[in-house]
């Protein structure tokens, strides 16, 4: 996701499900291809390194498992807190899961 419209559209009208180490905002978008932000802010998580840190590891927990996420129909955000950080990667892996399953963007929860 690119577009600042698409984040504020997403901020505007979604839900927020929290997690430990992030925060997924949801909205449907019927007919649309689902797409995923990241955003990582320099007050809920650190200075440059530590945001792009968390960044690159909730894209690619994403990008592995994106064939567990619905094809279409979703605008996801997720926002990185500090835990992401310094979370092992399999509690970080477990928590995105569990948002993105909490808000019905899975596929084995839309029961494909």
């Amino acid at each position: 996701m690119r577009s600042s419209q698409d984040y504020a559209r997403i901020k505007a009208g979604g839900i927020a499900l929290r997690g430990r180490h992030c925060i997924l905002l949801a909205l449907r978008w019927p007919g649309e291809p689902t797409r995923v932000g990241f955003i990582a802010s320099k007050k809920s998580v650190g200075g440059a390194v530590q945001r792009n840190r968390a960044r690159r590891r909730l894209r690619e927990i994403v990008r592995r498992g994106w064939s567990g996420i619905a094809p279409e129909g979703f605008g996801l955000v997720l926002i990185a807190l500090r835990g992401a950080i310094t979370a092992p990667h399999a509690d970080l892996v477990a928590d995105v899961e569990r948002v993105i399953s909490g808000v019905g963007a899975a596929e084995h929860a839309r029961g494909a």
